[in-house]
């Protein structure tokens, strides 16, 4: 089994077709490996933008990408059909969905919306997730890339950032790392199924009425961070901030903490997110 690690470059840009903004993609990068994980190839080319002629300056810089340097870029359509040959055959990976989507909303634009999907994609990974689950970091979908290269020891210094071709060697190193068979394939997702690019583009949102009968009330408790022990709830539920404050204290060490709850509404599940916003010593009640 091969696999290319997908990462984009995008700019901003308002479409007087779409009536909003796309993120226009002006570089693509990835890396191939073989089955032994071992890289194998790179793929880097900088696409000519052609909804807007000049770089947001947070792009310029974070990317370091010039507009003198797109001028002399390949049209997007080009772009895409030789990234699509050189992922041929492979599973692609990209660390989150943002650039698949992002990937699909282009090809959307320039092929048309009843071609938006992507043609040469037929195995798909999310190197996030799957990386998070393995390191076992929670909540989902909140691990940066760098960050979780920091998190592993991993030394990337030389590796240019914020460029497609340097983050998907950075995810490389990642993937390589957390490589775990039996672990990892039963991430690869059959990106032709039906559902593939509904669960792809599907918002998610949170619960924020506690009468919704999809909440699970019984998942609402806290530990004490101190001693480990279940703590009483003293003040009630607060909805606020697409979530629920409380405050809570532990009836043996007294340890009082205020606390946060929230329901992310993914496309398969329901997602309980606990935080313990703030801790502070009560004195002992005589």
């Amino acid at each position: 089994m091969n696999y290319v690690i997908l990462d984009l470059e995008w700019n901003g840009a308002y479409s007087s077709q779409l009536s909003g903004f796309i993120n226009e993609i002006i570089e693509f990068g990835a890396v191939k490996l073989n089955d032994k994980r071992e890289i194998t190839g790179q793929f880097s080319m900088l696409v000519r933008p052609k909804l807007t002629k000049r770089l947001r300056s947070s792009v310029k810089n974070l990317t370091s990408i010039t507009n003198e340097e797109l001028k002399n870029g390949s049209p997007f359509l080009y772009a895409v059909n030789k990234f699509g040959k050189f992922a041929e055959g492979c599973v692609l990976m990209t660390w989150s969905t943002s650039d698949l989507i992002t990937l699909e909303e282009n090809i959307g634009y320039y092929c048309g919306q009843e071609h938006k999907t992507i043609p040469f994609l037929k195995r798909y990974v999310d190197l996030q997730a799957y990386c998070q689950d393995m390191m076992g970091i929670t909540p989902k979908n909140c691990l940066g890339l760098l960050h979780a290269a920091e998190l592993l020891g991993l030394d990337v210094d030389n590796i240019p950032h914020h460029r497609a071709v340097g983050d998907s060697m950075v995810s490389a190193q990642c993937f390589q790392e957390l490589y775990y068979q039996p672990a990892f394939e039963s991430y690869i997702q059959n990106a032709q199924t039906n559902t593939f690019y509904e669960k792809l583009n599907f918002h998610n949102t949170y619960l924020c009425n506690l009468d919704n009968d999809a909440i699970d009330k019984s998942v609402m408790f806290f530990n004490c961070p101190m001693c480990g022990a279940r703590t009483r709830q003293i003040k009630d539920w607060e909805p606020k901030n697409k979530g629920f404050y409380g405050a809570f204290q532990c009836p043996y060490c007294t340890h009082r903490f205020k606390a946060k709850m929230q329901f992310k509404v993914k496309y398969d599940a329901i997602i309980p997110i606990k935080k313990i916003l703030s801790v502070k010593e009560e004195k002992q009640k005589e």
